[in-house]
Formats: C-alpha cells, sequence, structure tokens
C-alpha cells in the first residue's frame, strides 16, 4: 500500500497561549522535523503567520526545515499567509492572503510551495481559480464530507481528482481522510493498541491507491490545547515515539511511504482525473470532520463572530475602494489577513481575542472603516380599524402585510414579474404534507436557545404609515422576551424594491441562534425543475440547482450546535428563484456578516423553498458577555428586488 502523511502546523492554534509557542515548537515541530530526517517523507504545511513566528522565536527551526527541505526529505505545503476560511471572505482577501502566503514561504523557506491544504478543509467552488491564480497545482481536501452528498464510486478516494469551479475551470485534488488520520491520533494517544491500529488500516483496501495515514494538527502530539475537558489524557510515552513505532511497523509490512505530491502521479490512472463538483445545494460549503464542524462554527460562534466578521468585512471594503492590494499597501492587507484567522473565532483565549480586536479596530481607524446600521425610526399616523392584511402599492411593488403577525408579508410582487406574487406566506394546509401543517411567513424573526423562550415578531401591532416622494414606510414595535424590537416595512416608490429593517434592543447578546429576514418562495405557478439559488462563497457566483432536493441548512445538529450549514454571502447578496422569475436579497449595510441558510423540500402541490439570514448561531466555542456593551443594540435590514428567472 501507498501512504503519505501530511502535518498541519499552526501557532495560531485558538486555545495556546502565546506564551506556549516556545513549548509547542520544541515537542511538536521538532521531533516531527527528526521523523523527517529519520527517512520519512513528510509532507509539513505551515501558514505564513506560523512561519514568522517560529522565525521569531527559533530560527534554528527553520534552518532545519530548510535543510531537509533542500535534501528532498520533506515536502512544503502551503495554505495562505493566515488560516482563513476562504469561503467565508471577500475574493479580494482570498487573493492577497494566498499571495502573502506565497511570498512568506519563498522568503522564510526559500520554497515555493505546489500544494495548498484548504484551510479547515472549508470548500468552495470559487476556491478555485483563486488556487490557480496563486500558482498552486494541487490542493489537498476532506473526501468524507463531499463524498457523502455525491454518488462516486468508492475506487474515488484513493486517487487525485479534479475539481471544478465555477467557469469550466479545475484543479487537481487527493484526499485527506478525517475517520484515518483520527485513528493515528487515537493510537498516538494510548486509546489504540498497535495491532488495532494495523487492521484498520490494512482493511482499507487501496488497491493501488494511496492512502493518507495522516492529514491534522501537530501540535495534539506531546503537548494539550485544553480546548476540552476530556482530551487525551497525556502518558509519560512520548506520543512522537509512538507515531515513530507505527510508521516504522508500516514500513516492514511492505507498506510504501511517498511524499503528498507522488499522488498526482494518478491523475493519468484510469480511477484518477474525474472531473468533481466538491460542493452541491444541500452541502454548499463542505468542511472537515465530523457534522458538528460546520461553516457556521468561524461565522456565527465564538466570543462574537458576527461582530468580528462585519468588521473585518468593512475594512475589506475600504481596503479594496481606497488601498488596493499591492506592495505599498501589503502591511494592511497583511494585518487584515491576521485579523480574519479563523482561530480568532473558536477557542480563542480572552488575551489573544482582545489583542486582535484591538488590532483590527486600529486598522478600521486607519482606513475610516466602520459597521453601519440603517437608520429608521418607528413613526407615523396609526392605522386601526383596519383588517388584519394591509394592502400598500406603489409603482415599483405591491405588498400585503399581516398586522396580526408583526407586519409578516403575506404577499408582494413587482411590475417586471408581471405582478405575479413573489414572496410572502404559505398557509396552514398549503402543502398536503402534515410535517409542513403549519403557516410558513416570510420578513419574521426568530430567536431560541437554551434556558429562554422562543422569541419571534409574529404578534398583533398597531401600523403606522409614513409617507414621502421616495415610499412608504410601515413601521411598529414589538415586546419581546428578551427585550425590544422596532420593524419596518419600506416599499419604493419609483423603483422594485422592498426592505425590511429590525433595531434590536436586548438585555443581552441573545443566546443560541438569532435567525432574521425569512423569505419564503411563492413557487406555485413555477417549473419545480428549474428552482435554484445562487450567491457567493468566496470566490465568483455559484449557482446551486434545487430540482428533486430536499435539504435545511439550518437543521440543528445536537442541542449544542444549532445548525448544519450556511452560505458566506462574500458579495452580500443571495439570488433564489426559478425560470420565471427570481428574487435578489441583500443585507441593507453589506459588511453584516450574515450567512445566508436555504431550506428546500419537495412537497404538493409545489416545493417549499426558503431563504434566512442568520445573524449568530451555537456550538461549542460559543461565548456570551465578551462584548464590552452588555446589552444587544443593533439595526440591520434587507432589500428584496426583482431579478431575472434563469
Amino acid at each position: 500500500m501507498k501512504i503519505f502523511a501530511i502535518f498541519h502546523l499552526n501557532l495560531m492554534f485558538s486555545s495556546i497561549p502565546e506564551e506556549s509557542r516556545t513549548e509547542v515548537i520544541k515537542r511538536c515541530y521538532w521531533p516531527l522535523l527528526r521523523l523527517a530526517a529519520a527517512g520519512y517523507p513528510l509532507g509539513i504545511e505551515a501558514s505564513g503567520i506560523t512561519l514568522e513566528i517560529i522565525r521569531d522565536i527559533d530560527p534554528e527551526w527553520i534552518a532545519n526545515f530548510k535543510a531537509l527541505l533542500h535534501e528532498n526529505k520533506a515536502e512544503f505545503i502551503g495554505s495562505g499567509y493566515g488560516q482563513i476560511i476562504g469561503p467565508l471572505v471577500p475574493p479580494s482577501v482570498n487573493r492577497a492572503n494566498l499571495n502573502l502566503g506565497m511570498l512568506a514561504g519563498k522568503k522564510i523557506l526559500d520554497a515555493t510551495p505546489q500544494i495548498a491544504l484548504v484551510n479547515e478543509q472549508a470548500w468552495s467552488t470559487g476556491m478555485v481559480a483563486h488556487y490557480l491564480e496563486a500558482g498552486f497545482k494541487a490542493v489537498f481536501m476532506d473526501y468524507d464530507n463531499p463524498a457523502l452528498y455525491a454518488n462516486w464510486s468508492d475506487h474515488i478516494q484513493h486517487f487525485p481528482q479534479r475539481a471544478r469551479g465555477t467557469n469550466g475551470e479545475s484543479i487537481p485534488v487527493f484526499w485527506s481522510r478525517s475517520m484515518v488520520f483520527q485513528k493515528l491520533q487515537r493510537f498516538a494517544h494510548g486509546e489504540l493498541e498497535l495491532d488495532e491500529y494495523l487492521n484498520y488500516v490494512e482493511g482499507l483496501g487501496t488497491a493501488d491507491g494511496w492512502l493518507p495515514i495522516y492529514g491534522n494538527d501537530a501540535e495534539i502530539f506531546d503537548f494539550r490545547p485544553r480546548r476540552y475537558r476530556n482530551e487525551a489524557v497525556q502518558e509519560t510515552e512520548s506520543e512522537w515515539k509512538r507515531i515513530e513505532l507505527v510508521f516504522k511497523t508500516l514500513r516492514e509490512r511492505g507498506h510504501k511511504f511517498q511524499f503528498p505530491s507522488a499522488v498526482l502521479h494518478g491523475l493519468d490512472h484510469k480511477s484518477g482525473g474525474n472531473y468533481l463538483d466538491l460542493s452541491c445545494a444541500g452541502q454548499p460549503i463542505p468542511v472537515k470532520k465530523q457534522s458538528k464542524y460546520n461553516i457556521t462554527r468561524w461565522a456565527l460562534s465564538g466570543r462574537d463572530d458576527f461582530r468580528l466578521n462585519s468588521l473585518c468585512r468593512a475594512v475589506c471594503h475600504k481596503l479594496d475602494k481606497n488601498f488596493p492590494f499591492c506592495a505599498e499597501n501589503e502591511e494592511k492587507w497583511r494585518t487584515l489577513c491576521f485579523c480574519w484567522s479563523s482561530d480568532l473565532r473558536t477557542h480563542i483565549t480572552g488575551k489573544r481575542y482582545d489583542e486582535a480586536l484591538i488590532r483590527l479596530e486600529q486598522l478600521a481607524f486607519e482606513t475610516n472603516a466602520s459597521v453601519r446600521e440603517p437608520d429608521f425610526q418607528v413613526f407615523g399616523t396609526q392605522l386601526s380599524g383596519q383588517n388584519r392584511m394591509l394592502k400598500l402599492e406603489t409603482a415599483g411593488a405591491s405588498v400585503i402585510l399581516n398586522t396580526a403577525k408583526g407586519l409578516a408579508i403575506q404577499e408582494a410582487s413587482f411590475p417586471s414579474h408581471a405582478n405575479t406574487p413573489s414572496f410572502g406566506t404559505l398557509s396552514h394546509g398549503y402543502f398536503k404534507d402534515i410535517d409542513l401543517g403549519a403557516d410558513f411567513f416570510s420578513g419574521h424573526i426568530i430567536m431560541e436557545g437554551p434556558g429562554i423562550p422562543k422569541d419571534t415578531d409574529l404578534a398583533r401591532i398597531t401600523p403606522l404609515i409614513d409617507e414621502n416622494d421616495k415610499f412608504i414606510t410601515i413601521s411598529c414595535s414589538i415586546n419581546l422576551y428578551q427585550g425590544a424590537l422596532d420593524k419596518a416595512v419600506r416599499i419604493h416608490r419609483h423603483r422594485e424594491q422592498i426592505d425590511i429593517l429590525y433595531r434590536f434592543a436586548l438585555d443581552c447578546r441573545p443566546p443560541g441562534y438569532s435567525r432574521i429576514g425569512h423569505v419564503t418562495l411563492l413557487t406555485a405557478n413555477m417549473d419545480p425543475a428549474r428552482l435554484f439559488y445562487s450567491t457567493c462563497n468566496g470566490g465568483q457566483m455559484e449557482r446551486f440547482l434545487l430540482d428533486g432536493q430536499t435539504f435545511d441548512h439550518s437543521d440543528s445538529i445536537s442541542f449544542a450546535v444549532s445548525a448544519s450549514q450556511g452560505l458566506g454571502m462574500t458579495d452580500s447578496s443571495i439570488v433564489l428563484g426559478g425560470a420565471e422569475r427570481a428574487l435578489k436579497i441583500s443585507p441593507l449595510c453589506p459588511e453584516h456578516g450574515f450567512i445566508g441558510m436555504v431550506k428546500c423540500r419537495q412537497a404538493e402541490p409545489s416545493p417549499f423553498v426558503r431563504v434566512l439570514f442568520s445573524l449568530q448561531e451555537m456550538d461549542e466555542t460559543s461565548l456570551r458577555g465578551c462584548s464590552p456593551d452588555p446589552k444587544f443594540n443593533f439595526s440591520t435590514g434587507f432589500s428584496i428586488t426583482p431579478h431575472p428567472g434563469e
């Protein structure tokens, strides 16, 4: 069996204090070099930031790694300057990050990597063009999660394939296997005996393909990051010695260690070189390991990911406009890449988080960036004695609002859609399936978490109306369990646009999840085979067909993990619709770091299709009370405009 291993080095590791970095280099990184020097051809990946930190702390390690590379005893694998989640950041940041990573590798190691390890194995189709533009020849990516949603033959996993991009481009991809590397971790930690490990690995049946026996963190051997209370107990025996033992045993049993790049020779094999889509409508952004690891982990949980990501987006917009990536502005982009590091968004220590936030706020000051909020007032003439349905029309749109359900949109249409209702409410009884026996509104919020009642704005209200030359505004105030909500629906007079605005005044940052801006598509007169959604996940627009699909990105994984998937929305918009007509939904302030979630279910008499926007999700990284303002005061909103069908 042909085997290979890639070790991921990351001194930005969220739960490693800065004062422990010297120990990590000594206990984790030096043994790795000794393993390579002993004749095992390993791939060693490190971000530009990690290389800079090692160089400053232990330049001798850098010198030894360079020597091993020069002697062809190790292979340098790239990833970028920072460990950034590519599908969550704008294209300009991805380009800068990969470019700066290449520069760091050349400057510090005098090496140019040919292979990129996909950060956190978070993939999107739009990333292909970035890797190619940066000069990478292949990527190392998780197999298990893309395969879960695909109908691939088993042999695909043992050979390199070609991952498709958005515009016909492709890049070679070879595979990491989560359970395979977790088995090595368990053996090293003393949780498996040698024969158990060997029985597992040798039973995988790669034929003449390759097996990745490792493709994950180096910092978990002979060191404990202390993320979890139930981490494996560290025994007196060196875990690196146990890894060396298993490597030696594998070699003695006739298995052949090869460099990661050797796998690419299999592109011409009859089982290799297939063109594959790694993303799909139900899983637009696959990531590594089990399903509790999903894109919301770095987008909407942590200490306050939404706040951090929104300020990063605001800075990015200013850099794009006034400080384009070039040598003169390199330091600003380098700082932004640092501040967008994934590790600042998970188990980060309080001290490191505060330091990073100060650094980001300083960059925001230098670039005149800020996170804006839409301004609106609950103001106007009280409408009383009305039916619960309130109809409003302008030259740009027609809207029916449900005043018994907090201004939920019952029905909305646009002239360019021949005034056919595009979105609104599917009432109880519309669907034949009893599991869909409820009202499915548009424009509402849902907040839910441990220890509190479910909060919505679906309450009876007395609306206020205000009219001017630009739009008609209907507004109200609603009491919530956690505080208060001001809400407005704004219908533009001279353009086809409807805005939904929210102002939260809560007692504290809400626990659990907070989802707003629901838009339920009215699919009755639409071809179900041509329904789709489109968005950008770090690159160019990606389009996903919904024909025959049933999935829900907002489905919880467990009591502790509130969602399963999400959309990066890195162009701050989602298009949802079909051949006849579509909608473009965008945050009124494009820097607001929402992720989108789509739900699609095949049903009678027509498919159930909905999108929502989340500003907070929950997982084991979530912490509350990290903001300088203990309360939660925030205004936001969305515009909905007609879009041509496709």
